[in-house]
């Protein structure tokens, strides 16, 4: 037998959590029976040189209920946690594996070439108890959530399992992230990009990136511009929100202090937020506004930990200076030892806040509000998506335009709007790039030169707010000179910053009076305030 699996995997970080997870009211609202549980023991087999693998198969002898059951699948996908896979079921007689029973499938003749005459052989195995809830969600859509508790086992090697999986049986996929959604509202619960499969060929140590399953790419493409805007804005937020999820489980994997991944996870956010804004006027105001607030507290907590590693770069940059022009003057700087334990003390929080799922049921509600959404827009009356674009871009633009004519760059606040607007909008260019006009790339790269100036003109500000908190408990002179002299650094390149403002305004309306339909009507599509 064979079918198209449909999953949401979330991972369970506490293990203290999972009988209390199982006889929570709602999945006994959910469903008249009490758990079931099995002890699942499964061996995967392969080629001695991974020819399944290599062709994108798996293939499996699971033990279960005292019944041998043969499995193949194919073709995974892996989208923010939901994974999407062809599986073939066949029984079998123990652990003999064989590729017979499947030769007459659909998937048989991929199967045999890549088997060849080579035999099958144990690779590594899983073991773990299932404890197994049958549910039917609001919507009437079938679920088996399943709470997995065991280990992956690779040669001496192993690695424990706990992992909630929610198999769609018949219904719909949005009826998964309503659910996971409502059982991270309760629970630790992180959506999982990794299969078993995966993690097992990670543990023993297989190639990179063999049998790791493959996500979608941009669903936007030349030919969806006629399209209604809501079928295919709803396909782009969703795919943003994956990015989101793969960017926190990233930068959760970082064992270094590295920066780089806390701030991807955190432009991942931006750019998710900007395209929900984007989609505003054709979003229920109250669901849109709710969801917004959800994103934009999780965009100031993860600001925290960003602002503090801006600081410390450019201190580090202060004192390399400082190094060349005095190379023979010792220098004691004391404002590195209080930025990096307020640094430490924040990324902790930070990290420990993203690692217990805090952020889940924010970008799985969402996830499920716009597979909803989705699912209303394939009805009329809706514009095509190249209009509503052009014309929602043209509106931001003029806004744009009248901000940045009138800015005094000392009004911190209208700055920091102006560079927001910018950012929006490039965002926006940039995930439509597909069916809009040409000149957007260049109206990109004015609107982020505009960005970036705005930014270090900005820098001020935010190194006199943060070095304020640092440093006003300290009763160390040397941390107040230090605060002194990084605030003069950080002045000195915002006023070098600010000389070039002229110029940069000036291509930036260039570009910007080139972009179509800017100076038509006013749109039918505009929002009165932006977010």
């Amino acid at each position: 037998m064979s079918n198209t699996e449909t999953e949401l995997k979330l991972r369970l970080t506490d293990s203290t959590c999972l009988e209390r997870l199982l006889h929570m009211p709602l999945l006994q609202q959910l469903s008249d029976q009490p758990p079931n549980t099995q002890t699942l023991e499964t061996t995967y087999y392969d080629t001695t040189d991974h020819r399944l693998l290599l062709a994108g198969l798996s293939y499996r002898l699971r033990l279960a209920n005292g019944q041998w059951t043969a499995t193949v699948k194919a073709d995974g996908s892996s989208d923010g946690g939901l994974h999407r896979r062809t599986e073939f079921n066949a029984s079998a007689d123990g652990r003999c594996p064989s590729i017979v029973p499947f030769l007459a499938t659909d998937i048989g003749e991929r199967l045999a070439a890549a088997a060849g005459e080579m035999s099958l052989e144990p690779i590594f195995s899983t073991r773990f108890e299932r404890h197994i809830v049958n549910i039917v969600a609001p919507d009437g859509s079938s679920i088996e959530l399943a709470l997995d508790d065991g280990i992956i086992l690779a040669g001496d090697k192993q690695q424990p399992i706990l992992e909630l999986e929610l198999e769609l049986k018949a219904g719909q996929p949005q009826s998964l992230l309503w659910l996971g959604a409502a059982l991270a509202q309760e629970f630790p619960l992180l959506p999982e990009q990794n299969s078993k499969l995966y993690r097992a060929i990670q543990l023993a140590g297989l190639a990179a990136g063999l049998g790791k399953d493959k996500p979608q790419p941009s669903p936007l493409k030349k030919s969806n511009a006629s399209l209604p805007a809501g079928q295919v804005l709803s396909q782009i937020i969703i795919y943003h929100i994956q990015k989101v999820i793969c960017a926190q489980q990233a930068y959760l994997s970082e064992l270094d202090d590295d920066p780089e991944p806390l701030h991807n996870l955190r432009i991942s956010l931006r750019r998710l937020r900007s395209l929900l804004s984007f989609a505003k006027p054709l979003l229920p105001k109250t669901e849109y506004s709710d969801r917004q607030s959800g994103l934009a507290d999780w965009n100031r907590q993860l600001g925290q930990a960003r602002n503090l590693d801006v600081l410390a770069a450019a201190w580090d940059e202060l004192n390399d200076y400082m190094s060349e022009l005095l190379p023979n003057q010792a220098i004691k700087p004391t404002l590195t030892t209080i930025l990096a334990d307020k640094r430490q003390q924040v990324r902790a929080e930070t990290y420990n806040a993203v690692a217990s799922g805090q952020i889940t049921p924010v970008l799985l509600g969402l996830w499920s509000f716009i597979e909803a959404w989705r699912i209303e827009e394939l009805q009329p009356p809706c514009p095509d998506l190249k209009e509503f674009a052009e014309e929602r871009l043209a509106y931001r633009l003029k806004q744009l335009l009248k901000r940045g004519s009138s800015l005094v760059l000392t009004d911190c606040q209208s700055a920091h709007e102006l560079r927001i607007a910018a950012k929006n909008i490039r965002y926006a260019l940039e995930a439509l790039a597909p069916i809009l006009q040409n000149n957007s790339k260049l109206l990109c790269k004015r609107l982020e030169k505009l960005q970036d100036l705005l930014g270090s003109i900005q820098d001020i500000t935010l190194t006199l707010s943060l070095l304020q908190q640092l440093v006003k408990a300290s009763a160390s002179r040397l941390a107040h000179r230090d605060a002194g002299l990084i605030t003069g650094w950080q002045l000195a390149k915002s006023t070098a910053a600010a000389g070039k403002w002229v110029k940069v305004w000036t291509k930036t309306e260039k570009a910007a009076g080139k972009f179509k339909k800017l100076h038509s009507p006013t749109p039918r599509y505009p929002q009165k305030k932006e977010s």
